[in-house]
């Protein structure tokens, strides 16, 4: 009996470590990265994302938001995909989306190189493979660059014509792939080893700590940056406040207690697992990083 018992405990402490690993991760979207070379197009940075999107979830450190999911949000909001997106945009929408971390990326080096000699009638060539991508990883609550860096991967292929007879080689675009795929991993290494602050699975919307906050507000419309996953459903009514003063104590200066002024109230029509939208009901004057009480 005794055990049974133990063996009871043991499995839930085994649960309760496993699910606090779970939240302790950071949540991260991947923006499509910007191609800066000719080949490839817009599929290549599509194609790039995905990679370090698999890349980033193989090491376990970081909970991902699907594609899917990210590009709708962004079409939603008009934000726009494109990997160009500087620090105070990519903070905006890390705030919307609810996630800690934006990574942005680029492609600047991405194609082929040939070399070859021989004689005799034998003709030896060497086609090089090479990728350079550059990638920025910013904290959405801050808009700061929390790391910043380059990964190049090269491989070679070689063929042989004897009197004329074989061929050289066109563009392998599997190769080439291979060869940026390479350069990724290095880079997801990079950045699950980086000392990189974590926000602990929690909100990192500067002060206001896990608080629900307003993340947009467009004519009468206000989005919040927590939905489901914060128990919020469509339908419910929401009163919004803003801080106010802070009554601190005169001898030790600890914060006895903050006045919050309530600005209105909104219901709730979209509710998503990491933002809620909601249409005004009452009151005025709403702003960005107003509070959910």
């Amino acid at each position: 009996m005794y055990r049974l018992k133990l063996a009871g405990i043991l499995s839930c402490v085994m649960v309760l470590m496993f699910l606090a690993t779970a939240w302790a991760k950071d949540r991260v979207a991947i923006m499509d990265f910007e191609n800066k070379f000719q080949h490839g197009g817009w599929r290549l940075g599509q194609g790039a994302s995905d990679i370090l999107t698999t890349e980033l979830v193989k090491t376990g450190k970081f909970d991902v938001m699907e594609r899917d999911r990210l590009a709708a949000i962004i079409k939603e909001q008009n934000l726009g995909a494109s990997g160009r997106i500087d620090p105070s945009t990519a903070a905006r929408i890390g705030k919307i989306i609810g996630v800690e971390y934006i990574i942005t990326g680029a492609i600047t080096e991405y194609g082929q190189s040939r070399a070859g000699g021989g004689g005799k009638g034998v003709q030896v060539g060497k086609t090089g493979y090479h990728a350079t991508v550059d990638i920025r990883m910013i904290n959405a609550a801050t808009g700061q660059i929390v790391f910043a860096d380059s990964s190049s991967h090269s491989d070679s292929t070689f063929n042989v014509r004897v009197f004329g007879i074989g061929g050289g080689e066109s563009f392998n675009e599997k190769k080439a792939t291979e060869v940026m795929r390479e350069a990724i991993k290095n880079l997801a290494a990079k950045i699950t080893s980086a000392p990189i602050k974590s926000g602990g699975g929690k909100s990192t919307a500067g002060s206001s700590g896990s608080k629900t906050l307003v993340a947009d507000v467009d004519g009468n419309i206000i989005t919040l940056n927590k939905g489901k996953n914060a128990g919020f459903k469509t339908g419910q009514e929401v009163t919004i406040s803003r801080k106010g003063k802070v009554i601190k104590d005169p001898q030790t200066g600890k914060v006895l207690k903050i006045k919050y002024k309530k600005i209105g109230a909104i219901k709730l029509t979209e509710v998503e697992d990491s933002y809620a939208e909601g249409e005004i009901i009452s009151g005025s004057g709403f702003n960005v990083g107003d509070i959910v009480r």
